[in-house]
């Protein structure tokens, strides 16, 4: 059970409905807790958006996933295991991540990934940074830091609140195709 009540529309400022649409956040529980600060929501909103942007979605879904595997974030990567799969990160990536062989990625995204998980860890070494400067830039750098350090703080409040999934089972680190459809189609 949830350590924070998870709002109902009918509980959240009528100005701020718009957020709660199909088209936009839908029902998830993440956002239905920090409704209690709608203001707080809709300026993260804005920030997130202007992140997830710079990257680009397959790139930034390929970041929360190595992010949330890397802190045990079962919420978070439950979550980015249904997302990810619309942004062109498939099922044998994923499984690649969950089972921390970063392997079968490129060249780009491997060093994406090293250096996402280093800065989780705090452990980004001059070696890290050299290699992924030669494939991007200084903005992509700010942006890639600053997604996963909000997401290092995201799994960390999901576990303070004890954020419950949506509906079903927790899909594992290892997705497979029949539970995938199962969890989400």
């Amino acid at each position: 059970m949830t350590r924070l009540p998870l709002l109902e529309l009918d509980e959240i400022p009528e100005e701020y409905h718009y957020l709660f649409t199909d088209e936009y956040l839908g029902d998830r529980h993440i956002f239905r807790a920090w409704a209690h600060n709608p203001e707080v929501l809709e300026a993260t909103l804005e920030y997130l958006n202007v992140l997830y942007d710079q990257l680009g979605q397959r790139r930034k879904e390929l970041v929360i996933l190595t992010v949330a595997r890397a802190r045990a974030a079962r919420y978070e990567w439950h979550q980015h295991v249904d997302i990810a799969r619309e942004k062109g990160v498939t099922l044998n990536e994923m499984q690649a991540i969950g089972g921390g062989d970063l392997s079968v990625f490129d060249d780009e995204e491997f060093v994406l990934l090293q250096y996402a998980r280093a800065v989780e860890s705090g452990t980004v070494t001059d070696r890290i940074h050299d290699a992924l400067t030669r494939q991007y830039s200084s903005s992509d750098i700010v942006a890639l830091g600053l997604l996963v350090d909000f997401y290092v703080g995201l799994c960390n409040y999901i576990a303070a609140v004890d954020l419950p999934f949506e509906g079903g089972e927790f899909v594992g680190w290892a997705p497979d195709e029949g539970t995938v459809s199962e969890l989400f189609e």
